[in-house]
C-alpha cells in the first residue's frame, strides 16, 4: 500500500510540474554546464528464467523507485550516477541436488533488488523537447530473502536504549555486474525543471543462469541547477 501511495504522490507531482511548465514554456534555459537531480519511478517487466540444473524462476512485474545525479557537458551529452530499487514477487521451482534426487519443490516470495549505475546520455536536439539514447554499467544486488542458515542473536549496550538484543538471519544474496541501454524523450518544462520517460533493457550476469535481460521502463522528474 505504501508503494501505491508513493505512486499517486509521484503522479500528482508530475501533473503539477507539467502545468507549471506549460505556463512557462518560453523560459527554456540551456542545459550546458549544469547539474541535474532526478527522482525516478521504475518499472520492471516480468521475466521467466531457466537454469542449467533444471531450476526455474518466474518474477512478476513491479514498480520501484530511484534517484540520480548528472552533469551536462553541453546541450547534448551528460554523465550521471543513479541508484534504484525494486521488490518483485517470484515463483521458483527448486531442483534437488541430492543423490538419488528428491522431488522438485515450489517456492514463492519477494526479491529485494537494487542497482547502482554510471550512465552516459546523449540528447539529439539542443532544445526543450528532445529524444535521447543512454547506456551505462554498474552493479545489481539481489537478495532472495530465503534463509541461508540458522538465526543468530547478539546483545550489546546501546548509549540510548541500554542493554539491547536482536536476532539476525542471513539470506541468499549476491551482487553481480550489470549494464543497461535505453531510448526515450525529454521535455524541459521550465528553466530549472524537466520530465523524462524511457524504455530499455537491463542485463545482469546471473552466474549459473548466464546473462539475463530484463525489460525496464522509467519516468523521471528532474531539477537543474
Amino acid at each position: 500500500m505504501r508503494a501505491h501511495y508513493a505512486l499517486v504522490a509521484f503522479l500528482i507531482a508530475v501533473l503539477g510540474l507539467a502545468a507549471t511548465g506549460t505556463a512557462q514554456a518560453d523560459t527554456y534555459r540551456s542545459r550546458a554546464e549544469r547539474w541535474e537531480f532526478t527522482m525516478q519511478m521504475r518499472y520492471l517487466d516480468d521475466k521467466s528464467m531457466s537454469f542449467p540444473n533444471g531450476s526455474e524462476l518466474d518474477t512478476n512485474s513491479d514498480i520501484g523507485f530511484g534517484f540520480g545525479f548528472a552533469y551536462n557537458f553541453n546541450d547534448h551529452l551528460s554523465l550521471g550516477f543513479d541508484f534504484g530499487w525494486n521488490s518483485p514477487s517470484y515463483d521458483a521451482t527448486l531442483v534437488s541436488a541430492d543423490t538419488p534426487a528428491l522431488a522438485s519443490r515450489q517456492s514463492s516470495g519477494e526479491l529485494s533488488t537494487s542497482s547502482i549505475n554510471l550512465n552516459l546520455l546523449y540528447n539529439f536536439i539542443a532544445g526543450p523537447v528532445t529524444p535521447f539514447i543512454a547506456a551505462g554499467i554498474g552493479s545489481t544486488y539481489i537478495d532472495s530473502n530465503l534463509p541461508s542458515g540458522l538465526p543468530s542473536s547478539s546483545c550489546w549496550y546501546d548509549p540510548y536504549w541500554g542493554y539491547y538484543c536482536d536476532t539476525y538471519q542471513a539470506t541468499y544474496s549476491d551482487s553481480r555486474f550489470s549494464y543497461n541501454a535505453s531510448v526515450g524523450i525529454r521535455w524541459d518544462l521550465a528553466r530549472d525543471a524537466f520530465l523524462r520517460a524511457s524504455i530499455g533493457s537491463h542485463w545482469i550476469d546471473m552466474k549459473n543462469g548466464g546473462e539475463q535481460n530484463f525489460t525496464t521502463g522509467r519516468f523521471e522528474i528532474g531539477f537543474m541547477y
